[in-house]
This record gives structure tokens, C-alpha cells and sequence, in this order.
């Protein structure tokens, strides 16, 4: 008899496009609903749909979906999500680059160099949280582990040590997502409401990242002194087979001119996507006015400078603190081109490496566009099976407390996370019918619709990447088997950091309308 074989989970392509099916048949046996406005005041109507004229028509029963509308779908949601695909491919287009110039290695090589002991753990922890927190750190890490993991073991700690700083650090910023497209962007984008953009909840979320960064990194901190003063209190102290990867030489590049400019230009990237989402408008003057003003007076101010302000456009420039997804794929390709000059690449390598660093995520582009398909057969936010379920579900949380809303829905990504890893398929299938139920839920209420949705993003990118930072992935077991660390060994460590951070996001997020932060 052969061995049997291992069932192994489905693609998030697979999982995303059965998601599609099931909706499709949903559309059989769930009727349709519409939104009105009655008075100013936006009411359901129940089982019920609009003619061509705009009208209401009672019992309307159901509106099918068959195979045309389910190949259609993720063509229409493809043409749905094209703001927050655009950013993701060039995104992952400026990465391609400054990868291929090994730019972050050189500089994770300098801070190697030039730092020890806490401060070596604390620094490096704020370096994959802010990888994590800007482009969803996480795939890449196996890589890092090789020269980061021995490094610690050499400086007197053990294995464990280098693993926690690398998952501990990227879980943190994942879970935070400040101005990560992959998972807030995604959110915002299939929520589909105008009104948010990734400035909105900035500063909770921001909020968020230097809680658990704290926290996070004073947990790996205590593990990692109390290691290096007494071996028996290493995790993996009683195991002899563990692989510390000590003889491997594997070093990382000097930082050259080339690479420091290249960080730079990555480093400033980071800044103008936090000054041109944050909500600078919300910081209001006694005499009247706001700080949008403040931030942005040296560009208006050279926006008007004859010629000057024509040749570069700034006059048709989007303020700071307006920013959307067409601004944020915009420094991502000034960025690509400014590398390209710094490192002199020749044109058919620049070519070849932007393409390459496109195509890297073209993946997760097509499972954002299936995931936006299923909204496409549940219907828009006026009309359609999407707002039966919201009315369903709203009816069974009516008058829930904010707080509960925040850390039910921080349960339920923990659940869907079992299931689904992708973040941004899971925005797809979720936000849709999520977002209108805190819409709905939260429109008269002191955080109003667009807090409510703001607070259920956050709660997705905590919830799901708790749960992810403790799955059995390709990238956690692929680094584990590196060094032949035990998964059971790596949960037990994990847990005892990511319970307490989950707990603390979950108490920012119950208070964050008490404290201003919706």
C-alpha cells in the first residue's frame, strides 16, 4: 500500500472563487432588498427591488446569478478594485527594485554592525514591524531568518530569539497595517465607501502599532535576557537536534552610497504616505481653519511661483491629508524611477526588475478581483441579496456598544482566518456586507458610519493577522524547518505574546470612541 497522501488546504484562488459559487446560489434562495430615504432618514425595504425607473417594487422575490453573471463577476470586480490593484503592483514594483539593489539586506547588515543585545532586539523589531505595517512583511522573512537567527545565537542568545524577532516584529506592524494596501487598503477599497481613504482611522491605527510595538518587543526583550543569562530557560533548551545555521557564512552586502540613497528614498516613501493620509483637517484653530493648511502651505507656496510651480505640477497636486490610492501608486512609481537613477540600472534591467516585482504580487491583484466579485453578485449598497444580510444582521446586533461590535468582529477574523490566510481575499468576501452593517449599525451614533467602518478594519487587520501570526503557513513552517524548530515549541512561544497583544488591540479598539481616535 502507498503512503497516504496529505490533504493540503486550497488556494486562496480556489477558497476566493468557491466563496463566488456559494454566493451565486445564495442569489436563489435569498430575496433581494433595497435602501430608501425617507425623510433624509435611509430605511430597508424587505424583499424588494428597483425598476428601471427608480421604483420601489414590493416582493420582488429573488434575482438569480447564472454561469454568465459568475464568470462575469470577477471581471466586473476586477474594474472594481483597479484603484487598489494599481497600488498593489507598484507597490510591488518599487520592492522589486530595491530588492534587487540589495538595499534593505545592507541595511539590516549596518544596524548588525553597529548595535548589540536590547538595543540590536529592540531596533530590528521596529524595522520588520515598520515592513510589516507598510507593505505586510511576511513571505520574505525565511530569507532574513538566514542571517538573522545565527547572529543572535553567535551574540549568546538561542534560536528562538532571532524567530521572535522576525514574527514577533512583522506580526506587530501586520496587525497594525497603518498604510499596508494589501490589508487596510484592500478593506477600504471593498468597502467601497468615498468617504475613507487610508488617512481615515490613521492615528488609531498608529495608536495601535507603538501599543504593541512596546509591548511586543519588552516580551522578546525579558525571553531573550533571561535566555542569555540562564541556557535552561531557552524554550528549546532540552532539544539536541535544533540547526542554529552558525556555520553558515551567508553575509549581507555593504551599505554603500547607492543602497543608503536607496533606503532613503524608501524612508521618505513611508513619510509622504503617513503626512499625505493623515487627516490633518481634524486638527481645527481656535480662530478657525485647520492644520491642512499648515502642512501644506510650502507646496501651495511653491505651486505659485511662476513656471516653476506650472513645470511641476503642483498646483494639480492633491493636498496632504486628501490622499487616496492614485496618490499612493504615484510615490510608489516616482520611488521606482528615483531607484533606477541612484543605482544607474540600465533600461532593460530597470524593465526587468519592475515587471518582476509587479508580477510577484499579480496574484494577489486577481484574488482581490474574484474576492470583489462576490460583492458584484450580492448587489450594490442600495439594492440586492448585500443588503437583505445587512438587514438581517443588523436587526440580531441592534443597539450592540460599539466596544462588543469591535471585539465580536475581532473573533470572527480569527475564525475566517483558519480558513482563509489571503488578507486581501478576505477583505473582498467581508467587507462588502461588514461594512454595511457597521454603516448601518453606527450612523446615529457618536462614532457615526464611517467610525463604525473604521473601527471593523481594524479589527479585521488585528483579528486575522493574530491568527497568522500563529498558522501553520508555507512561510512559519518553511522557517521553522530551517532550523528544525518544532511548530508546538514556536506556538508556545508565540502565545504567550500574540494573547496579550490581541487582548491589547482589542482594548485600544473598545475605547477609541471614548478617547477620540474615531
Amino acid at each position: 500500500m502507498g503512503a497516504p497522501k496529505k490533504s493540503k488546504m486550497p488556494s486562496a484562488y480556489t477558497i476566493v472563487f468557491i466563496f463566488l459559487i456559494l454566493t451565486a446560489i445564495l442569489t436563489w434562495i435569498v430575496p433581494t432588498s433595497v435602501v430608501v430615504s425617507n425623510n433624509g432618514i435611509k430605511e430597508v425595504v424587505y424583499n424588494a427591488s428597483f425598476d428601471a425607473n427608480g421604483n420601489v417594487l414590493a416582493g420582488a422575490g429573488y434575482n438569480p446569478a447564472g454561469i454568465w453573471d459568475i464568470i462575469m463577476a470577477p471581471i466586473q470586480g476586477f474594474n472594481k478594485s483597479s484603484g487598489v490593484g494599481i497600488a498593489i503592483l507598484l507597490a510591488g514594483a518599487f520592492l522589486g527594485i530595491l530588492n534587487s539593489t540589495g538595499a534593505l539586506d545592507a541595511g539590516i547588515g549596518h544596524l548588525l554592525k553597529k548595535h548589540t543585545g536590547t538595543s540590536l532586539i529592540a531596533l530590528l523589531m521596529f524595522v520588520f514591524a515598520i515592513f510589516g505595517t507598510v507593505f505586510g512583511l511576511w513571505e520574505e522573512i525565511p530569507a532574513f531568518s538566514i542571517v538573522i537567527v545565527p547572529l543572535f545565537v553567535l551574540a549568546g542568545y538561542d534560536v528562538m530569539t532571532g524567530l521572535g524577532v522576525l514574527f514577533v516584529g512583522a506580526t506587530v506592524g501586520n496587525m497594525a497595517s497603518i498604510v499596508n494596501p494589501f490589508s487596510t487598503g484592500a478593506a477600504i477599497g471593498a468597502i467601497g465607501n468615498p468617504e475613507l481613504s487610508l488617512g481615515s482611522g490613521m492615528v488609531l491605527r498608529i495608536v495601535v502599532f507603538v501599543a504593541l510595538y512596546i509591548v511586543g518587543t519588552l516580551m522578546v526583550v525579558k525571553y531573550a535576557n533571561g535566555v542569555k543569562e540562564d541556557k535552561s530557560k531557552s524554550i528549546l533548551s532540552d532539544l539536541s537536534d535544533i540547526n542554529t545555521l552558525t556555520h553558515e557564512e551567508k553575509k549581507l552586502p555593504e551599505l554603500t552610497k547607492k543602497r543608503f540613497w536607496s533606503l532613503v528614498v524608501f524612508i521618505c516613501i513611508i513619510i509622504a504616505l503617513i503626512v499625505g493620509y493623515m487627516p490633518w483637517y481634524e486638527i481645527k484653530f481656535p480662530g478657525g481653519g485647520n492644520f491642512q493648511e499648515v502642512v501644506n502651505w510650502p507646496i501651495n507656496f511653491i505651486a505659485n511661483i511662476p513656471f516653476l510651480g506650472n513645470f511641476l505640477g503642483l498646483k494639480h497636486m492633491t493636498p496632504f491629508g486628501d490622499w487616496y490610492f492614485g496618490e499612493f501608486s504615484f510615490v510608489f512609481l516616482i520611488g521606482s524611477i528615483l531607484l533606477g537613477f541612484i543605482n544607474k540600472m540600465p533600461e532593460k534591467e530597470f524593465v526587468k526588475e519592475f515587471t518582476a516585482g509587479a508580477k510577484d504580487l499579480l496574484g494577489v491583484v486577481l484574488v482581490l478581483a474574484v474576492a470583489n466579485g462576490i460583492s458584484v453578485l450580492m448587489g450594490g449598497k442600495t439594492y440586492g441579496i448585500s443588503v437583505t444580510f445587512v438587514y438581517w444582521i443588523q436587526n440580531a446586533l441592534q443597539g450592540i456598544p460599539a466596544w462588543a461590535f469591535a471585539v465580536a468582529a475581532i473573533l470572527a477574523y480569527m475564525g475566517i482566518g483558519f480558513f482563509l490566510q489571503s488578507t486581501s481575499g478576505v477583505a473582498g468576501i467581508t467587507m462588502p456586507i461588514l461594512g454595511a452593517v457597521a454603516m448601518a449599525l453606527f450612523a446615529t451614533s457618536k462614532i457615526g458610519a464611517a467610525g463604525g467602518q473604521i473601527l471593523l478594519i481594524s479589527a479585521f487587520t488585528i483579528g486575522l493577522n493574530f491568527l497568522s501570526g500563529i498558522y501553520p503557513s508555507a512561510t512559519t513552517m518553511g522557517t521553522l524547518a530551517l532550523f528544525n524548530v518544532p511548530y508546538d515549541r514556536y506556538l508556545k512561544f508565540t502565545l504567550k505574546i500574540f494573547i496579550p497583544l490581541v487582548i491589547i488591540g482589542a482594548f485600544i479598539l473598545s475605547i477609541a470612541q471614548y478617547i477620540n481616535l474615531l
